[in-house]
């Protein structure tokens, strides 16, 4: 199958191109990457490149790659050499390098279900503070031919038909420009306002020991941007807004997030980091069983206990349907493409494998959902026998994104809301006005909601009081 005729169906049906090589946390460092870029290219040239956030019909954002960092988190050759190296790091102690080796080591995203260690450009920085946010990118083989001064400069550096690092996009497929495009084109001035100025402070220079850091190794980086880069790429992305409540609902958990002003920064982008993919992924689901003519809104059955219940085998139910619902509507799709190609043979044939290799045609979207749900613990693994849950950082976000900084609910208020904006089913008052009603015991959802509040209350959001009340809140005191 080739690969343009996929991303068609896929960009046709979900908006934007969705595959398992860009899952999880690689959403959020793009949509990150973008906002930083932005930021840098706003704070060099205002009256030229927008600001954050800012309308457009275009987003110009500059490029950090973080390449020397992530070489020597990762023990990577440095291709220029121990010269150009000397000029980043003093190499008279092997101490400085190795002591670098192991913080930036420290700092690298965990990636769910990885099997072999990463190559640098594989591995990539956590984003606690603005000066260590970096875009994509990838070894490739630098030749002077047609080459820009600098690329030519950077050629120099190396022996033959050595490989170094380019920014372009590998990891990063454009779901991150998709979040951003969410943010920006908010239409509630208010909140969009809020979500820049929140945003703007975890992006921004942190003007930290660690910060500083990261900023003098960038500056010894093989690949950067001179100019901005001019990405137009936003046009090819379509938001369903008409057809899915996720986008609003990113933005209101987006606000909510970065607003919270009492929250370490550290804390703030956690949080964002886990709640833009969910909200992506709960976007394809949706997209999907809306193509399938299902019109009614997922009920997702959250299972908080330790041991083997029928609540627990009707939540892997529900996976294993949702992810056939991603294979059924990429199938629906294709049969609506082909029906578009009317006279061209070539397409038709293209989409017609869409409707044949159900095996290896879907796979890859399909691991996109429920990888990019184990990435941030919205599953309870990313192999084997899985089912919906909630781990402490995922909880963690769903909550801040949920409750606005400043207020608290009540528990049982809490997860009627949860049900109502989200589809997520914890206890038996919530259980009895979804569609899973009848499906599970109402003693077995009981002792769930109680190991949901026990949940709750670990991480230090709720908190119980004496006349049997528990209160909610977003961030813990």
């Amino acid at each position: 199958m080739a690969d343009r005729s996929k991303a068609e169906v896929v960009r046709r049906l979900f908006g934007v191109n969705l595959e398992q090589q860009g899952r999880g946390f690689y959403v959020p460092l793009e949509m990150l990457a973008i906002a930083r870029g932005v930021y840098l290219a706003h704070q060099e040239d205002p009256e030229k490149h927008a600001g954050l956030l800012d309308d457009g019909d275009r987003v110009a954002y500059k490029r950090t790659s973080h390449d020397l960092a992530r070489r020597i988190a990762t023990k990577a050759p440095i291709a220029e050499g121990d010269e150009e190296l000397s000029k980043a790091v003093e190499l008279d102690s092997p101490e400085t390098l190795e002591t670098l080796q192991a913080l930036f080591s420290s700092l690298l995203v965990e990636i769910p279900g990885r099997r072999s260690q990463p190559s640098w450009f594989g591995a990539h920085i956590y984003p606690f503070v603005g000066e260590l946010i970096h875009y994509d990118a990838v070894d490739r083989r630098i030749s002077q031919r047609g080459a820009s001064p600098k690329k030519k400069e950077q050629a120099r550096k190396l022996t033959a038909k050595v490989k170094a690092p380019s920014i372009e996009r590998y990891l990063f497929r454009g779901p991150g420009g998709w979040a951003y495009k969410v943010l920006r084109s908010d239409p509630d001035p208010d909140r969009k306002a809020a979500t820049r100025q929140g945003l703007d402070d975890l992006v921004r220079d942190s003007g930290t020991p660690l910060g500083n850091l990261a900023k003098a190794l960038s500056a010894h980086d093989f690949d950067y941007d001179e100019e901005p880069y001019e990405d137009d790429s936003e046009r090819d992305i379509d938001l369903y807004e008409d057809l899915s409540p996720w986008p609003g609902l990113l933005r209101i958990g987006a606000r909510n997030i970065v607003a919270r002003t009492t929250t370490p920064r550290a804390k703030r982008t956690e949080s964002l980091m886990h709640w833009v993919p969910y909200c992506l992924a709960r976007h394809q689901l949706r997209l999907a069983r809306r193509k399938l003519g299902l019109t009614d809104g997922e009920s997702i059955l959250l299972d908080f206990g330790n041991e083997a219940t029928p609540l627990r085998s009707g939540s892997q139910k529900n996976l294993t349907s949702f992810r056939n619902d991603i294979a059924n509507a990429i199938n629906v799709q294709a049969r609506k493409m082909i029906n578009e190609a009317e006279g061209d043979e070539a397409k038709k044939g293209r989409y017609e494998r869409f409707t044949k290799e159900t095996g290896n045609a879907f796979a890859s979207p399909q691991a996109f959902f429920s990888e990019t749900l184990a990435a941030v613990g919205a599953l309870n693994a990313t192999t084997g026998r899985r089912h919906f849950t909630m781990k402490p950082p995922m909880l963690e976000a769903l909550v801040s994104a949920t409750i606005p900084q400043g207020t608290e609910m009540e528990f049982d208020q809490f997860c009627a809301l949860l049900y109502k904006n989200y589809g997520l089913v914890t206890e038996k008052t919530v259980a009895a006005a979804s569609p899973l009603a009848h499906e599970v015991d109402s003693s077995v959802l009981e002792h769930n909601g109680k190991a949901f509040r026990e949940k709750l209350a670990a991480i230090g959001l709720l908190t119980q009081y004496s006349d049997a009340t528990s209160m909610v809140r977003g961030e813990p005191r």
